[in-house]
């Protein structure tokens, strides 16, 4: 079992959408640190709203960040330069930290205790032929507005180069979150948990259909959450990623953020509370559904923190991150919507870009102008300058379909499945998903995902099944773990024999 560090934080609980007479200006489907900020903006800006969590509020993907808010995207700022061009390089970085600024502005005002902490950034790398390549990389930094210098990563490792960025920034965050979530019921707004969201009618007013409950009305609607509803399109221009983290107590820890250069990447941060010390280790990212079976990234990056000081992790976790093909989230207006709205492709700076975005999609529905909502347009065509990008991950869709109809299943019988596995059986003429667990209790879906169709894999490292094509991850008994999927994997029963 997998458990972040964050887990334990108290949480109020919301009621349940039970009634069907809400009609709010403008309805927030997601309850982490993106819905949550948006409704909250919406809201102080005079606006009625309803904010819908599948689960409980910050319970997702915001529950597994690691409390990091940088001016450091993922994708490069050279990079960013030569696609976008060197203005708009200069955007992405002046964006980020109107989203820093934010945070700490709603931090102070509603006293979260979300312990809000500034501090520098260091992009390392152990070898000796990246140096120049980071020389080149600050100078970029340099030029879009960030405070950098060539120094020394304080840690204890054989650092070769490191880019210092000054006045980064990390926090709890979900003390943060559940602070402001708390600010928005009353006065016509409302805040539902457990209401899984599985569809939106667009229309004059907008409809929002909820599993089991109630539909819910709005004048437009935001969607929050990391892969949006309905929009196939949208799925085509990112990827779905899995990232890991260990964390546990240390008796010294470096001041600051830190990225190495490796592929897959790692991170190191150290969160204070009071005296108490909290090592943070992070990375070890894959496409979600394509991890090998025996593959334990958890084990690599226990491996990697033991470097640093941290022998034995007291929690362990992963998120879900999704990848955008041109390396800039997509935020605001869907193409083809009049009232619907998006935010996804986040990379691994979903606390900073979560609160950009909703930034963006406030002034967006209030129709003020945003400097930004133009560079993050969802209907940009940016995402095609990655042609190549773009066809390797649409071109795999279809021929997943085609192989997973002809690929042999990963076990030949029930009994060859281990204790804590999961295997692909064909049994009583049909494949099965099934997986065995610690009790020797067989659980059994359908392998097929509900989104589009693709065959599920098992995660060993989460004990989930897991779909290659768009990310969509499900439990051992087939409920939705992470979308794009709304409805859980087909239960099958098993005639005993």
């Amino acid at each position: 079992m997998t458990e972040s560090l964050w887990a334990g934080t108290p949480s109020p609980a919301y009621p349940k959408l039970d009634r069907d007479d809400v009609f709010v200006d403008v309805a927030i489907v997601g309850g982490g640190i993106t819905g949550v900020t948006a409704a909250l903006l919406l809201k102080l800006a005079g606006k009625k709203v309803a904010l819908l969590e599948a689960r409980r509020i910050g319970g997702g993907v915001t529950s597994g960040t690691t409390g990091h808010l940088t001016e450091v995207i993922d994708t490069r700022y050279g990079e960013l330069s030569a696609r976008f061009g060197p203005d708009r390089a200069a955007l992405v970085a002046a964006s980020s930290r109107v989203a820093i600024e934010t945070i700490a502005e709603l931090d102070a005002r509603f006293e979260t205790h979300a312990r809000y902490e500034r501090l520098p950034g260091f992009l390392y790398s152990e070898r000796r032929e990246e140096r120049d390549a980071l020389g080149e990389e600050a100078e970029f930094m340099r030029r879009a507005g960030l405070s950098v210098s060539i120094s020394q990563a304080p840690l204890p490792l054989a650092i070769d180069t490191a880019i210092r960025i000054e006045n980064q920034a990390q926090f709890h965050p979900l003390e943060y979150t559940l602070t402001l979530a708390s600010q928005i019921p009353g006065d016509g707004s409302h805040v539902f948990e457990n209401a899984r969201a599985h569809n939106v009618d667009e229309g004059e007013p907008c409809s929002v259909h909820v599993a089991k409950m109630p539909s819910l009305r709005a004048t437009k609607v935001i969607l929050a959450t990391h892969s949006p509803l309905n929009q196939v399109v949208l799925q085509t221009k990112v990827a779905q990623c899995r990232s890991y983290a260990v964390s546990g107590r240390v008796a010294n820890a470096p001041h600051g953020l830190f990225w190495d250069t490796d592929d897959p990447y790692h991170y190191t941060r150290a969160y204070r509370d009071g005296d108490a010390i909290e090592l943070i280790v992070g990375g070890e990212d894959h496409r979600t559904g394509l991890g090998e079976p025996s593959d334990d990234p958890f084990q690599r990056l226990t491996a990697y923190a033991a470097r640093l000081g941290l022998e034995e992790p007291q929690f362990r976790w992963s998120s879900q991150v999704v990848e955008p093909l041109d390396g800039l989230p997509f935020i605001g207006k869907n193409a083809g919507a009049e009232h619907v709205y998006v935010a996804t492709g986040f990379s691994g700076n979903g606390l900073t870009f979560g609160t950009l975005a909703a930034i963006i999609l406030r002034d967006t529905c209030l129709g003020a102008f945003n400097p930004y909502a133009e560079l993050y347009d969802p209907a940009r065509l940016k995402p095609f300058t990655r042609l190549s990008s773009f066809l390797a991950e649409n071109v795999e869709y279809p021929l997943r379909l085609m192989s997973d109809a002809l690929k042999a299943p990963t076990a030949r019988s029930l009994e060859e499945i281990p204790r804590g596995e999961g295997r692909i059986v064909r049994v009583q003429g049909r494949r099965v998903a099934a997986y065995r667990d610690d009790d020797g209790s067989l659980h059994t879906v359908s392998p097929i995902c509900t989104h589009l169709g693709c065959h599920v894999a098992f995660n060993t490292a989460e004990k989930s099944w897991d779909c290659p094509c768009h990310g969509s991850r499900f439990t051992v008994d087939g409920n939705v773990l992470d979308g794009p999927a709304s409805d859980p994997l087909e239960l099958i029963h098993l005639e005993k024999r």
